[in-house]
């Protein structure tokens, strides 16, 4: 597989905070895709597991900065990150003790990486296939194909960066956006976003809310993020392989990734003159769906192969369209959320940090007027 600036520019852009080692990573684990349908759907589900649940969780963090709803008119433009800790049971899978339709071990490590996991090659798998020659009736073994599970990032954590608008209305509620247009680089990559949240205090419809000493809110959001990038998997040619496809069959390969994330959150705070602390109970889920369209080349047996015909070989390359297509649910549910926010004049500083299966930090500067 090339190691593209295709795969480097999308990866730029989705992974802002990702070391360069992740770009190489992706564009490796397209080499599962010389597998079946069923086996290469098997292998990335399994290898980028941790992504779709560090990135949905990212996604559904750093909706607010306060329990209490920004007033008529007020508004906060900030700017931010998540980072999403990876559990080390994120890090690894058993790439031999799976049922594959086709693969076999063909050697290396039993245990193998997942895209979070150590800079450590994984298993090598492949298939081979055994015939008859049709002159001396030996038994030949032939290796249609192989490859190596990817190696991990080493960096067991997944950001997400993300800029949000957050307007007070009436009756103390508080909307929020986020939105990015769909940015298109030709022949490369393209990514956009949405969001929308909402945030609502609740002291108003509690007897004697106006006196308690802390605020009281309910919080959703639900952010959407599709992106797009392109990549190369070449037929893996030797002398004994038959090709019968031009370069052009290879054009418009890519993955494609669709996210969602949505979060409802119970929120308790207390506004002071410089410093707003807070915390609160919440459920989340996400979604990551991942999809290849193009063609991409497989290694099969020819079955026209005849020894006593002058070029004829033994291997063919087929194609698959459009083999992978499987959703990742992000692991995390139940959460808890603590967090602050500095006020200086009207620059504002925040950090927070949600305990769940996939713990998240995250920090914000922004702009804001109550």
């Amino acid at each position: 597989m090339m190691r593209s600036i295709t795969t480097l520019t999308f990866l730029s852009l989705f992974l802002l905070l990702q070391a360069p080692r992740t770009h190489a990573q992706l564009g490796d684990a397209g080499e599962m895709l010389r597998a079946s349908t069923e086996d290469a759907n098997l292998l990335l589900e399994n290898y980028l597991q941790p992504f779709g649940s560090g990135f949905g969780a990212g996604l559904n963090a750093g909706w607010f900065n306060s329990a209490k709803p920004y007033g008529k008119f007020g508004f906060d433009l900030r700017a931010g990150a998540s980072i999403a800790l990876v559990p080390s049971t994120g890090l690894v899978f058993n790439a031999f003790d799976q049922t594959y339709q086709s693969l076999e071990y063909l050697g290396g490590p039993v245990e193998s990486q997942t895209i979070s996991g150590d800079d450590i090659s994984g298993t090598t798998l492949g298939q081979t296939f055994t015939y008859t020659h049709p002159v001396t009736n030996e038994e030949i073994t032939e290796t249609l194909f192989q490859f190596d599970m990817p190696a991990g990032t080493g960096l067991p954590y997944v950001p997400a960066p993300m800029a949000q608008l957050s307007i007070g209305l009436i009756k103390d509620t508080e909307v929020a956006f986020r939105f990015m247009p769909v940015v298109d680089i030709e022949d490369v990559a393209s990514i956009g976003l949405w969001g929308i949240g909402v945030k609502h205090g609740l002291n108003q419809w509690i007897p004697g809310g106006s006196t308690m000493p802390v605020d009281i809110a309910l919080q959703f959001g639900h952010t959407s993020l599709t992106a797009e990038a392109f990549f190369e998997v070449d037929p893996q040619m030797d002398a004994d392989t038959e090709n019968s496809y031009s370069a052009a069959t290879w054009e418009d390969q890519g993955i494609k990734l669709q996210t969602s994330g949505s979060t409802y959150n119970l929120l308790v705070g207390k506004n002071l003159p410089f410093i707003s602390l807070y915390g609160g109970l919440g459920y989340q889920s996400s979604v990551m769906a991942i999809s290849t369209p193009g063609s991409y080349p497989i290694t099969i047996p020819n079955a026209d192969y005849d020894p006593s015909v002058s070029g004829s070989k033994i291997k063919k390359i087929d194609k698959v369209d459009e083999p992978i297509d499987f959703e990742l649910i992000g692991e995390n549910s139940f959460h808890a959320t603590g967090g602050l926010r500095l006020r200086l004049a009207l620059i504002t500083i925040s950090a927070s940090y949600t305990l769940a299966d996939y713990p998240v930090a995250n920090v914000g500067v922004g702009l804001s007027f109550r």
